[in-house]
């Protein structure tokens, strides 16, 4: 009685150590945004390239020397490996609120986010824009 019951636990232990992978392929996590692209005079040639974005935040910043507040959308991602951010102003709270519905559920074909960088007595200044097509 004890061979039987040796021999099945045996069996039954080499049927879970060969039914499991021994090789486990990983699988990319899909992005929650898709079809972003970037596009900057100074870098990646002028040319238009993928934006993988890893998150995308919304704020509200008061100023309180200008006595007003600053409402911001910042989208953090990736572009050729190399890290990005897009910091893009917006004038009211409903611009951001039109945006986050975006981003999150209203179907869009691609979104073009678009900075420019120059230069003016030494300081630097960035024209930030996204245009979003249906």
């Amino acid at each position: 009685m004890k061979k039987i019951v040796l021999i099945v636990l045996i069996t039954l232990c080499s049927i879970t150590a060969t039914a499991q992978k021994k090789s486990l392929k990983l699988k990319n996590a899909e992005s929650k945004y898709k079809n972003f692209v970037y596009r900057s005079p100074q870098k990646y040639n002028n040319q238009t390239v993928d934006f993988k974005v890893d998150r995308i935040s919304f704020s509200s910043n008061y100023q309180g020397s200008k006595k007003k507040n600053i409402y911001q959308i910042a989208i953090y991602g990736r572009v050729n490996n190399n890290k990005e951010q897009i910091v893009y102003n917006t004038n009211n709270i409903d611009e951001i609120i039109y945006y986050k519905n975006i981003f999150n559920g209203i179907k869009y074909r691609k979104v073009l986010l678009f900075q420019h960088s120059y230069t003016i007595a030494s300081k630097a200044y960035y024209d930030t824009s996204i245009s979003v097509e249906f």
